[in-house]
């Protein structure tokens, strides 16, 4: 067994599921790997574990092994993974490769995987692929490498799988080693896996797609549902709304040769808390909403608010016109007959009503956030309920009686990022790759603007500040709450490669890892970036 891959085997026997205090124990896995280094044990000021404002008190791991120069290079990657649950009845096995991949065939699994278990090249487990494999890799490269002008510095964060928590909290860390180190940081590396078309072909990014999570919470007007002509039902404004933005292909985005796939919800429902006879007067739904750089986030709230209201109109024509049917018919009814208006507001214009027209909304406000806040950080409520219960509340707060849609913003909120936007870019890297990969290794390269599955990537720059945090005014969740650190993302704008192993099937029973890359292409072309440096 070569030395990467035990170190491989013994990071994926350490269980870091995302979310929980289990990344703790990963952490301080990877911090004793780290002192073990004989470069660290000389140097042990120039290693720790920081702990930010993190409310799991997950640290990300740092190491920085000095060159002769300021010009730096970063090796980052994400310690946490998904769950175990997929594995089903081979669990106790699912952080164990070697044992995992005989139980794998025992099972009724696809062809291909099934060749891949019988070849020695794919090692299976939980993590291995997503993203152990790159840490490992990251790891041998500040132990080997010992000769470079460049410094390196290592660093693995927590969260990536959730909320990216970590590498929110790691650009404030980047720029403090920077300016305590005086480091200039030229190339940051991400070594997360991809996935390829076909065997011969390499695949890396030279930027990541961005990511928002609209919310829209409609307000109807209840009634008794034996006389459903007295009120408008909110899951009917929210249907709508869902009809006109799900997969709506007029809402993708492209550039660089590239396109986003079209929004799609995530969650729908109303918000009744049990079972009665009455109309459900709120009703809310947030969809994930991927763009990139030809697109800003303003201009996606404000399709999907242009979009909203004319589907609420469409709701009301539909209730006039049964309200004209039963006219026709004869049909008595009790009560007024209603006269809708199709209000859309963004979480923004809706706050500004709310001050103009409840005096006390500050004060109600902030205890209403005190209150939210407290129960994320106990777990009782996801950070995505709180923002629904928050724009209930403000809606309640606001004092309007008719009904309305509110479209804000949740998290996660991933910017996106591409080096062509930055000042400092990365073609010379990229050329020295491709003539590796393909005179040395005969792979055919392909080179994506995009990583279209979001990362990490969307924190380590920021062409635009001023522009692009504009949308936190929509973001629903409180800054003590999710914060987006585009001051030192600004400050860093670090150009970066997300460049790792081939792997397949993430997050499944059969996640797995091409060891060759991890073993040898990858190390190799890392050393190489190291020296360009």
């Amino acid at each position: 067994m070569s030395k990467i891959q035990e170190l491989l085997y013994k990071l994926v026997s350490v269980q870091s599921d995302t979310g929980t205090k289990l990344e703790v124990d990963m952490a301080e896995y990877l911090f004793d790997i780290v002192k073990e280094q004989a470069y660290f044990q000389e140097h042990p000021q120039l290693c720790g574990m920081y702990y930010g404002d993190d409310f799991l008190k997950r640290p990300i791991v740092w190491a920085l092994r000095k060159g002769k120069s300021q010009n730096t290079i970063i090796l980052t990657g994400h310690y946490d993974a998904v769950g175990l649950e997929p594995y089903g009845t081979v669990k106790a096995y699912a952080l164990k490769p070697e044992e995992l991949k005989e139980k794998l065939k025992d099972l009724e699994l696809s062809p291909e995987i099934k060749a891949d278990l019988e070849n020695s090249d794919w090692h299976f487990g939980r993590g291995i692929n997503d993203m152990k494999a790159g840490l490992s890799i990251n790891l041998n490269a500040i132990d080997s490498i010992e000769d470079a002008e460049a410094n390196i510095l290592f660093m693995a964060v927590h969260d990536e799988e959730n909320l990216s928590a970590g590498m929110r909290q790691g650009t404030k860390l980047l720029v403090e080693l920077s300016e305590k180190h005086h480091l200039d940081y030229k190339l940051m590396v991400i070594t997360e896996p991809h996935t390829r078309s076909a065997d011969d072909r390499f695949k890396m990014f030279t930027g990541t797609v961005g990511k928002i999570m609209p919310l829209i919470v409609a307000k109807g007007k209840t009634t008794h549902i034996s006389d459903v002509m007295n009120g408008l039902n909110a899951t009917l404004i929210t249907s709508r709304i869902v009809t006109e933005l799900e997969l709506n292909p007029e809402l993708c985005s492209s550039d660089l040769g590239m396109m986003t796939t079209p929004p799609t919800v995530l969650y729908a429902r109303d918000l009744k808390g049990s079972y009665d006879v009455s109309m459900p007067e709120y009703s809310a739904f947030y969809l994930s909403f991927s763009f990139l750089k030809s697109k800003t986030a303003e201009q996606i709230l404000g399709e999907i608010k242009t979009t909203a209201q004319g589907a609420f109109r469409k709701v009301i024509e539909k209730y006039q016109a049964a309200q004209r049917y039963l006219d026709e018919k004869g049909v008595e009814q009790t009560g007024s007959k209603q006269d809708f208006e199709p209000l859309v507001y963004t979480f923004e214009e809706l706050q500004e009503i709310a001050k103009k027209n409840n005096p006390r909304y500050g004060e109600e406000s902030h205890q209403l956030y005190e209150e939210v806040s407290a129960q994320v950080q106990s777990g009782e409520l996801t950070i995505q309920d709180a923002g629904i219960q928050i724009v209930k509340r403000v809606i309640q707060l606001s004092q309007i009686t008719e009904p309305l849609v509110v479209v804000g913003v949740i998290p996660p909120y991933y910017p996106p990022a591409n080096n062509s936007y930055l000042a400092q870019g990365s073609e010379r890297f990229e050329e020295c790759l491709e003539t590796i990969l393909t005179k040395k290794y005969g792979l055919k390269v392909d080179k994506e603007a995009y990583f279209m599955g979001i990362s990490d990537g969307s924190y380590t720059c920021c062409a635009n500040r001023a522009a692009e945090q504009k949308i936190m005014a929509s973001m629903v969740t409180s800054e003590n709450m999710y914060h987006i650190p585009f001051e030192y993302m600004e400050k860093l704008s670090v150009p970066f490669l997300i460049l790792g192993p081939w792997g397949k099937d993430y997050h499944t029973i059969s996640e797995r890892v091409y060891m060759p890359d991890v073993e040898k292409t990858l190390p190799e072309l890392i050393q190489n970036l190291v020296y360009m440096v």
